[in-house]
Parts: structure tokens; sequence; C-alpha cells
């Protein structure tokens, strides 16, 4: 499923973050995806009856779901009543759990040292997401890095601010770039 992501973000770069008070401005923004963070249980339920009129990938932070943890009932709970694309975690027991459920899969890392990218990189390859989401996204001499360890599209999320920023993160060879900055969701590649 990777290559479907890669082939999506390909059109469409930028990712909205949002939560359930930015919602409606990111569906109807320009990005391609949706990442909805911060949702309690109640929320999530009413998010998802738009699904069927937003042409957008919809993930869901399984993480940062206020009634639900990541275990494998929840994320069977998840697929059914909402029917995302796909979710997105720091945990490599909830990437596999989502595999089972036949969601797509984006792993959240945090880089703060060598270390963080080794144990990261070594996590990707055990868990082998769909796409990996690489944190700060204002960041892209570590693109290159994971560019030349993993095969999964990369996104670059966290700090970032600006069009140059998301320019130097594409440049960097990010895939995507994901982003809670309302006025920038409808940016376009020149």
């Amino acid at each position: 499923m990777s290559n479907q992501l890669k082939v999506h973000f390909q059109h469409y770069p930028i990712i909205a973050a949002a939560d359930d008070e930015h919602l409606r401005e990111a569906t109807l923004s320009r990005a391609g995806s949706l990442i909805l963070m911060h949702l309690k249980v109640t929320e999530m339920l009413r998010c998802f009856p738009l699904r069927e009129a937003v042409h957008k990938k919809i993930f869901i932070h399984a993480d940062l779901i206020h009634g639900l943890s990541g275990e494998k009932e929840a994320l069977k709970f998840i697929k059914e009543t909402c029917r995302p694309d796909g979710i997105v975690t720091t945990k490599g027991n909830v990437i596999r759990a989502a595999q089972n459920e036949q969601l797509l899969t984006i792993l959240r890392v945090f880089l703060i040292d060598t270390e963080s990218m080794r144990t990261a990189i070594e996590n990707i390859r055990r868990n082998k997401p769909d796409a990996v989401e690489i944190m700060p996204g204002i960041a892209p001499s570590a693109v290159g890095a994971f560019r030349r360890n993993i095969d999964q599209p990369i996104i670059s999320a966290g700090l970032i601010h600006t069009k140059k920023q998301i320019e130097d993160a594409l440049q960097a060879g990010s895939d995507a770039v994901s982003l809670s900055k309302c006025v920038l969701w409808n940016y376009q590649r020149s």
C-alpha cells in the first residue's frame, strides 16, 4: 500500500492536520489528505458522515483519540464505524494491528538526536508502515538520511509555518507535508 500513498502524495502533497474545530475548513481546503487529531470518540463518530462527500484520504491519529486506546479492538471499532483510509501512530504494535485491519498506516517518529533516528529506522524496517511522518518537519536534512534507508513515503510534519518550509521539505525529498496551520492547507506546488 506504500505505492498507493506515494502516488497520492505526488498529486496531493499537503495533509491537513485538523481537530474538530478546524474540520470544516480542512475538508474545504485543497489538501489531499486529512489527519484527524485530538478527537473524542463522540466527535470522531460525528466526523465521518462527511466521508462520502469529501474526496480526500482520511487518517485518524490513533494515539490522540480521547476515550479509545490503540488496542486491536479499538482499531476494529474505528474501521467498522468510521471507515477511515488509515491511522497515524507512534507505536509499532498499533501499526501491526491496523495492518491486520487492512488500514493504511503512518508511523510518526520524533527526531531529537542520532540515536532516535537509528531507532526510528529500525522500527520502520520491523513494522513496515505505509508511510513515515518525521517530526519536526523543519529538519529537511534528516529526510535524506531516511530516504537512503527506507522505501516508504516520507511526510514532514511539525513546526511548519511558512510556504518556504513546505517547499524546503518537498525539495529535500519529502513526499508530503502535514501541518495544522490552516492558511497553508491550500498550498500548491509551483
